[in-house]
């Protein structure tokens, strides 16, 4: 038998401890420890790449992620708060640390991809106990590629949740539900979130990790927090009076929160004037007027606490947790989190930032659902869920002092086909977004009658007076063309001009744009056609109606009821918001509640068309009055040149 040398016995030796080693029983740490040994932000795909080191506000988040006696973690969570990096970091905890194997849930199959690619695969080269249990991280294989990453001890699936096929025959112990307010609930087999948990059903250790930035009130995420044991706010202490507190944004009214100097001129001036300022009224009343300001957050976290209001329970670091009385307590299983950007430490320019985000607002109702989800945190309970009166809109009509007011630079129509008739509402436009109605079409006929179609041309050729003189052609018009003679609309188009006249329809899903257009004709039809986000135009008529007339962005009715009788005024508040069970869960959509609604929906079609004309062609409506004296003064120039040329 032939002797091993003893070069070979230390070669075989190296080679078998090599391959056991990441079976070793390793000491035990809490997620937040491993992390702060083992894991990276990974080039391209953070903002400081680099060795991870957890934040103040993310410690006791982490470690509720990876604690055992925590069997579902809910997060409503706001952008750049570092959410998606410390779910990379429980992930990988929970499998090189405690060999669990985990399931992630993406919205959509796509969406899974580009988590793998950008989340997942850019951390492999960058991570040295993640390479010691992966040893194909660097091969693309059946072990290693877009869906599935087979370490030594357990298996990390990334999968799209509206497939039925990605939530059978999978037995996991962790099962992660990530950005589920874009989900499908139920994708034709079930409750998807029932679904998911089946996953780690009879697991020893089963966890579910959910989070996702929020819509509308009444969302799974809602659902999921409803349903916890304890939902828990980050409370940090004044540096000035000690006062434990939640930081919330507030209001021109509260008497805390989000505060700057409003006095000032610019929106720029008074953004760089943010402060916080403390709840405490004795705080207010000393020296430091209870400001406090973004330098001092991080100190401020440091020393916080995650108080659960409806329980009393709390924690600091999410392993040990207690009560009001201080008296250490069992662990709640089901754990959910509400918290905002005001906590963030990831911001490049502080508070400051967030209040320029608010100032920009300036009314748009798209801008402050937006602000309200992705800052604040918070569902949106959408406005508008009662109808206004008609009368109302009778009342608020005033007497203009021509057809078009003098502060009009811009006017667009949106229009509408019907079997029996066309019609069309042309707008005017304001440098400050004022709107005014001015005129209304309507010709019955058949729309394929020639008599009908010319007169929808003579109609867009339209030449109105303003009340300075100054003679103002209708820009560009959007027509509907869903429903009802669709052949018309782009026969239509084709005759008064493809970029003047363009047919639109509503968008499939809601919160769309008020206008997305594409770059190219449809080669179907040889014409343009304008998708309209109508819920998000709605959104800004029932918003603008009620700011009061002068105001910017508010809307004016003339007291003429050729143009807008009591039959228009009902058309304009014929919707309100009511909620409807769909795939995505609970939506508040628009109804119209067999209501005519053909003044409301030209509406939509006029303000689409001004936006094409603002994204697409460059419109700029605080300079357009300067704009078009340049056009006249180079159309005068040329015309003068040609007398002279001609002489």
């Amino acid at each position: 038998m032939n002797q091993i040398s003893p070069e070979s016995w230390e070669a075989i030796k190296e080679a078998v401890s090599a391959g056991l080693g990441p079976l070793k029983t390793q000491i035990p740490q809490s997620a937040v420890e491993w992390a702060d040994e083992h894991f990276y932000l990974p080039e391209g795909a953070s903002q400081i790449p680099g060795r991870w080191s957890t934040q103040p506000v993310q410690k006791a988040l982490l470690n509720m992620m990876g604690n055992d006696a925590i069997a579902s973690f809910t997060l409503k969570k706001p952008t750049r708060f570092g959410y998606t990096k410390m779910l990379c970091a429980a992930i990988w905890y929970l499998g090189v640390h405690k060999k669990r194997s985990s399931v992630v849930y993406e919205p959509t199959d796509p969406l899974a991809k580009k988590f793998t690619l950008d989340e997942v695969d850019s951390l492999l080269p960058m991570v040295p106990a993640i390479q010691a249990v992966f040893p194909d991280w660097n091969v693309n294989n059946e072990k290693n590629n877009a869906k599935k990453k087979s370490c030594i001890g357990f298996s990390i699936d990334i999968l799209g949740a509206e497939s039925p096929n990605n939530h059978r025959a999978l037995t996991k112990q962790v099962v992660v539900g990530d950005e589920m307010s874009a989900w499908k609930i139920n994708s034709g087999e079930g409750d998807n979130v029932k679904n998911l948990l089946k996953r780690i059903q009879g697991s020893s250790f089963g966890k579910a990790l959910f989070g996702s930035t929020v819509t509308f009130t009444g969302d799974v995420i809602e659902r999921l927090l409803d349903e916890a044991d304890c939902v828990f706010n980050f409370h940090i202490p004044c540096p000035h009076c000690g006062k434990m507190q939640r930081l919330l944004w507030g209001d021109k009214d509260s008497t805390y929160g989000m505060k700057w100097n409003n006095s000032l001129q610019t929106d720029e001036e008074k953004s760089n004037s943010a402060y916080y300022l403390c709840e405490d009224a004795k705080c207010q009343q000393s020296e430091s007027k209870g400001k406090i300001y973004y330098r001092s957050l991080s100190k401020m976290e440091e020393l916080g606490r995650w108080i659960c209001q409806k329980t009393g329970i709390w924690t600091e670091d999410g392993l040990s947790f207690f009560n009001e009385a201080g008296s250490r307590v069992k662990t709640p299983k089901r754990v959910g989190i509400e918290v905002s950007a005001l906590y963030s430490l990831n911001l490049t320019e502080g508070w400051i930032e967030l209040v320029r985000e608010w100032l920009d607002i300036k009314g748009d109702p798209s801008k402050l659902q937006s602000f309200w989800n992705l800052v604040l945190g918070l569902h949106w309970q959408p406005q508008h869920t009662k109808r206004m009166s008609h009368e109302d809109l009778l009342d608020r009509r005033e007497k203009y002092k021509a057809q078009v007011p003098k502060d009009v630079v811009y006017i667009t129509v949106g229009g509408d086909t019907q079997d029996n008739r066309m019609e069309g509402y042309t707008w005017g436009f304001t440098p400050d977004f004022r709107k005014y109605l001015i005129d209304k079409f309507i010709c019955m006929g058949d729309p394929r009658d020639q008599e009908v179609q010319d007169a929808v041309v003579q109609y867009c050729d339209t030449t109105y007076t303003r009340e300075d003189g100054e003679k103002l052609r209708i820009s560009r018009i959007c027509w509907d063309l869903a429903g009802h003679r669709s052949e018309i609309v782009y026969k239509l188009s084709k005759r008064i001009g493809l970029l003047r006249f363009i047919p639109c329809r509503g968008a499939s899903s809601y919160g769309q744009p008020v206008q997305t257009m594409p770059m190219q004709v449809n080669k179907k039809t040889g014409t343009y056609i304008v998708q309209v986000g109508t819920d998000t135009a709605k959104d800004t008529f029932y918003t603008d109606i009620e700011v009061p007339l002068g105001e910017p962005r508010a809307i004016h009715l003339p007291l003429d009821d050729r143009v807008c009788d009591e039959d228009t005024c009902k058309q304009l508040v014929s919707e309100v918001r009511k909620p409807k069970k769909t795939k995505q869960g609970v939506l508040f959509v628009y109804d119209n509640e067999g209501r005519r609604n053909e003044a409301l929906d030209c509406f939509d079609y006029a303000l689409s068309a001004l936006h094409v004309s603002i994204e697409k062609f460059s419109l700029n409506l605080s300079d357009y009055k300067s704009q078009q004296q340049t056009q006249k003064a180079a159309a005068a120039s040329f015309a003068e040149l040609g007398k002279k040329l001609g002489a």
